[in-house]
């Protein structure tokens, strides 16, 4: 049932996505409010999913990749709407929308897992999951307003045509309120990434007795941190902003999605296949 209903989901997602990226590839075209009530239902519907996936496995639904991508579908479409909503810009359900069906379809093409191994029943994986993905997904957010800033930055720079009001991806807001939001964001997702390495460390020591497991994207993970530590130190130490600060978002996020798909898919590490977090 919890897979049917991800499907379901899934469509909602793939319309959605459908609508937005007709939006982004001709400005013109209208119909902001279908995308963002189209990912607003398919949303609440994965809540559901997500629920009947934990009653299903008795117990937090993160058995294999299956789990992992869905639920980080999810985080990802709920980080969508609140930078849509809060910023009063329908693109950024347009781009995200993108990412989600995705995220989501993933998820449905992949075998679940009919019980949760051993190994991942410790109280500390909800805890380590939901700082890490929570994190993952306040990056996105940044990433997805840092996108939109690049595009306004290169319209004024190159004094494009805008749109005429109404269509597409005219109303954009300022510069500074973009890269405001994106700072913001990252504020958000630092520490609870620094907490999701912190509670992925100590689950990793009752596990295997090691606080720190040389797998790949552990180190990726470590190098993501460093990169996030960087630009928060040059934004305050030295006042960075603007496109350059746009970019190491972008770099950050990019290379956050690569290592949560590929070494899930490639079955490396830890992090891998049916063991996506074990």
């Amino acid at each position: 049932m919890a897979l049917l209903l991800l499907k379901v989901c899934s469509v909602f997602y793939l319309l959605t996505m459908v609508v937005g990226v007709l939006q982004i590839v001709w400005p013109r075209v209208t119909g902001d409010r279908m995308v963002l009530v189209g990912f607003v239902t398919a949303a609440v519907a994965h809540v559901g999913a997500l629920v009947l996936r934990a009653i299903e496995v008795a117990g937090f639904p993160m058995a294999n990749l299956h789990d992992a991508l869905s639920l980080f579908g999810f985080l990802a479409a709920l980080i969508t709407v609140i930078v849509s909503w809060r910023l009063k810009v329908p693109q950024a359900a347009a781009i995200g929308s993108i990412l989600v069906a995705a995220l989501v379809l993933g998820s449905v093409v992949i075998e679940p897992a009919h019980t949760i191994p051993p190994a991942l029943r410790s109280h500390w994986l909800p805890v380590h999951i939901a700082f890490a993905f929570l994190g993952d997904a306040a990056f996105l957010g940044a990433g997805i307003v840092s996108v939109i800033y690049l595009v306004q930055d290169g319209r004024l720079r190159h004094k494009r045509r805008l749109p005429k009001p109404g269509t597409g991806v005219h109303k954009l807001p300022p510069l500074e309120m973009l890269d405001r939001a994106s700072v913001r964001l990252v504020n958000v997702g630092f520490p609870l990434m620094t907490l999701g390495l912190v509670t992925g460390g100590i689950y990793g020591h009752l596990l295997g007795g090691t606080f720190w497991l040389f797998d790949p994207r552990n180190l990726v993970s470590g190098v993501v941190w460093l990169l996030y530590a960087v630009l928060l130190h040059f934004r305050i130490s030295i006042g960075w902003r603007g496109r350059r600060l746009a970019w190491l978002t972008l770099v950050g996020v990019v290379v956050t999605l690569l290592a949560f798909v590929l070494f899930g898919v490639a079955g490396v590490g830890h992090h891998a296949g049916g063991d996506y977090v074990s």
